[in-house]
């Protein structure tokens, strides 16, 4: 995909506003353990989201979580707290990515990036 900005078109503009943008959700998402508890999933970005959530969870905890995201169906990864708004939720970064989930997830926020234009 390309981005005409200042008047020129490259193919690195987008990669750089896909890292950078966050989309809104709010995207089905399940925190994976002995039983799978359904999250609402908002602010989406390749390094993290922001996880809805009446739950405490402590910083520096890491857990898996499945999204599932359009056009590419659900993405299993390792998220580990940053910090809580009591109340709200939770934000999380996405940690220990490998090659094939990081480009799934590149795909899925290809595709929300590609609908927003």
């Amino acid at each position: 995909m390309e981005i005409i900005q200042n008047g020129l078109t490259t193919e690195a503009d987008s990669r750089d506003r896909r890292r950078t943008e966050r989309f809104t959700g709010p995207f089905d998402g399940f925190r994976v353990d002995v039983l799978e508890t359904p999250m609402s999933i908002f602010d989406l970005s390749l390094g993290g989201c922001f996880v809805n959530s009446s739950h405490e969870q402590e910083p520096g905890v890491r857990f898996k979580m499945k999204i599932d995201l359009p056009h590419v169906g659900w993405v299993t990864l390792t998220a580990q707290t940053l910090y809580a708004r009591s109340g709200y939720g939770f934000a999380v970064q996405f940690v220990d990515l490998d090659e094939s989930t990081h480009s799934r997830l590149e795909q899925g926020l290809d595709h929300l990036l590609d609908q927003m234009m």
